[in-house]
């Protein structure tokens, strides 16, 4: 799933019901196990609200009930991409190519008063945000959407593929620029390492360098190249 955390509040959106997968090709990542609510958690007093996502538009709603988006709070805005799930539209479980941000104040209010939370979210499309389980991180003003894959199709372990599949091997850098209305990116040159980006579904962490500049450190993540 994704998270923020705002004026001491968690905000909870995406991921699964059935904690993971299972691996039959017809039930694994199945309607039903996907979280179509998005959640807001007091842990100071144990208190959690909730809220639908079904006044959202199809293409938020999609996105916001996948699993494994990439995803990164920037002052009060949280910013899910990409993420593996159901697309209505298609009838097909595909890797979404979407950035949607959540104003997080909005959208607390919203859930713990009982009122519409259309107004805190806003959706861009763009191919290289076609991604899942890999890492969103951002460093003075360079975001980097680091490793992952592009999955489509229905899982299937058995042998006999029914889906397509291809790692990003990259480091994807961008600039994101937002008014609170208009979000704009702008791509910058990517890094391809297909030796130690070939991963997914791994941690990231915030790393100061040996030289004291900002850095970033992937650590362990699935599959080898050969398997």
């Amino acid at each position: 799933f994704a998270y923020g955390q705002y004026n001491g509040k968690w905000i909870i959106v995406g991921g699964r019901l059935d904690g993971l997968h299972r691996r039959q090709p017809w039930a694994s990542f199945d309607l039903p196990g996907h979280n179509k609510q998005v959640y807001i958690v007091d842990p100071s007093s144990s208190q959690v609200w909730s809220s639908p996502l079904t006044s959202l538009s199809q293409s938020i709603q999609d996105q916001l009930s996948s699993t494994n988006m990439q995803f990164y709070q920037h002052d009060s805005f949280l910013y899910c991409l990409g993420g593996y799930g159901y697309n209505t539209s298609s009838a097909d479980k595909i890797t979404f190519a979407n950035l949607t941000a959540i104003n997080m104040p909005i959208l607390i209010d919203a859930v713990i008063n009982s009122t519409n939370i259309n107004a805190a979210f806003r959706q861009i499309s763009d191919p290289q945000f076609a991604l899942t389980g890999g890492r969103l991180e951002k460093i003075y003003s360079t975001w980097y959407l680091v490793g992952g894959q592009k999955f489509d199709g229905d899982y299937n372990p058995m042998g006999n593929p029914t889906y397509t599949q291809t790692y990003s091997n990259q480091i994807r850098k961008f600039l994101l620029a937002d008014d609170g209305v208009n979000i704009n990116i702008t791509h910058l040159a990517s890094i391809t390492d297909t030796a130690n980006l070939h991963r997914r579904d791994y941690n990231m962490s915030a790393q100061i360098m040996p030289n004291g500049e900002e850095g970033l450190t992937a650590f362990s993540g699935v599959f080898q190249t050969s398997a």
